[in-house]
């Protein structure tokens, strides 16, 4: 389940008197110019069995200077004006960038995921991922032996899921279609 957002209200909001909807739309249109608001992304992962749960957060500072700045980046910049030129006839121009800011948004979300994971692995390998072992996994091994198991069992564990990988897509590719 992935849920993302910045602004929520409770139910007990319904039943106060004082609350005025539209001064709640004034400040939540205040809060989204404020430039230095934050947002963050929320991602969670839930065993089947509902047991355990793992949440992760990204959270962008000075959201509403990225959201302007991603625009600035000679790149985006190009991409934005080919989108322009082959969806501009279809939808409002203003309506299609904002299309474009979110799925350009989204791009750097996965970009600080891929990035978190590389650094994941990366400190599973070193005194970090050694002293997680040792504490909290009640870890014997030395760290030259630990470091020497984790990176056998990642090239392992990485062939058997291309030998996987492969199998299923020669399967896919050789089904009728």
């Amino acid at each position: 389940m992935n849920n993302m957002g910045l602004f929520s209200r409770s139910n007990k909001d319904k039943d106060k008197k004082d609350t005025d909807p539209n001064k709640v739309t004034i400040d939540l249109e205040k809060i989204k110019k404020d430039k230095n608001r934050y947002f963050s992304y929320n991602v969670y992962y839930e065993s089947p069995d509902k047991k355990w749960s793992i949440h992760t957060t990204i959270t962008i500072y000075r959201f509403g200077a990225f959201l302007e700045d991603m625009l600035s980046n000679p790149s985006v910049q190009k991409d934005w004006n080919a989108i322009k030129e082959k969806f501009g006839k279809e939808v409002d121009e203003k309506e299609l960038l904002k299309v474009f800011k979110f799925y350009t948004f989204i791009t750097y979300l996965l970009n600080a995921l891929d990035t978190a994971k590389k650094a994941i692995i990366f400190n599973a390998k070193d005194s970090q991922g050694y002293n997680t072992y040792k504490e909290d996994f009640d870890g014997k091994l030395d760290k030259a032996t630990f470091i020497g198991l984790i990176e056998k069992i990642g090239k392992y564990y990485y062939e058997e899921f291309v030998k996987k990988y492969g199998q299923n897509k020669e399967q896919k590719d050789e089904q009728p279609k």
